[in-house]
């Protein structure tokens, strides 16, 4: 479904009309998390553990505003009021998007240990190899129509695994660059983010967060544990 809803985006249904131009999705800067807000500025640099010009981050209105206002409608996925939004930046969202263990079992997270698991009943891919099992949580849905399951691998560079559809096979070349003072590994494009899962983090999460700057966007993937944090969420999504 993010996969779909990226495509759109870069459509003339979508950023792409005879209308409106094809610029990436602006970023949503508020530090606060709350929805629908847009970056006064575009940023030109990536992710920044400080607040520099060319990426910031805040809650004022000189940084950053909200949907109802000219800056806000470019956070949008059709560039006014009416799209999507949250789609680059905000805060990272979880997909159903899991990658099977070694033994091509179904997987819950990386470890029990400091809860880094997604509640979903699985095996652990850490360290490499172990059968250690989580079993008290959830089962995935027995329709596997619900979830994408990525095959195993031991490095994030892997992209063969990808899935074409799913708006991280068709996002290559891959590549690491210097953006700003960090580097980061990106696809081609807009440069967004592209880590793909692996035994270390093997859930995938997509859009970027507030402080990745020109890292994020509606075409960035990135990893995890599986587990819950205060910057990672997830959008329900209706399937008929």
């Amino acid at each position: 479904e993010w996969g779909a809803v990226a495509y759109l985006t870069q459509s003339i249904y979508g950023r792409c009309s005879s209308t409106t131009s094809c610029e990436e999705v602006r970023i949503n800067n508020n530090s606060d998390y709350i929805t629908g807000y847009a970056a006064v500025n575009n940023p030109t640099c990536g992710y920044t553990a400080d607040d520099r010009d060319c990426n910031q981050s805040g809650t004022d209105s000189m940084i950053t505003q909200p949907w109802n206002t000219v800056p806000g409608h470019l956070a949008s996925t059709t560039g006014n009021i009416s799209g999507i939004y949250d789609m680059s930046g905000g805060a990272w969202e979880y997909v159903m998007g899991v990658m099977i263990s070694k033994e091509g079992k179904l997987v819950s997270g990386r470890q029990s240990a400091n809860n880094w698991r997604s509640n979903f009943n699985g095996m652990f891919t850490y360290p490499p190899g172990t059968s250690a099992s989580f079993t008290t949580g959830v089962d995935y849905p027995e329709n596997d129509k619900y979830y994408d399951l990525y095959n195993y691998a031991e490095n994030d560079e892997t992209y063969e695994r990808m899935i074409l559809g799913d708006a991280t096979g068709e996002m290559g070349p891959f590549g690491n660059v210097l953006l700003g003072s960090v580097t980061t590994r990106i696809s081609s494009w807009f440069e967004d983010s592209a880590w793909f899962i692996f035994y270390w983090r093997p859930w995938l999460m997509r859009g970027g967060s507030v402080t990745w700057g020109e890292s994020a966007g509606i075409f960035a993937f990135y990893t995890d544990y599986g587990h819950p944090a205060d910057h990672i969420g997830f959008r329900v999504v209706l399937s008929p």
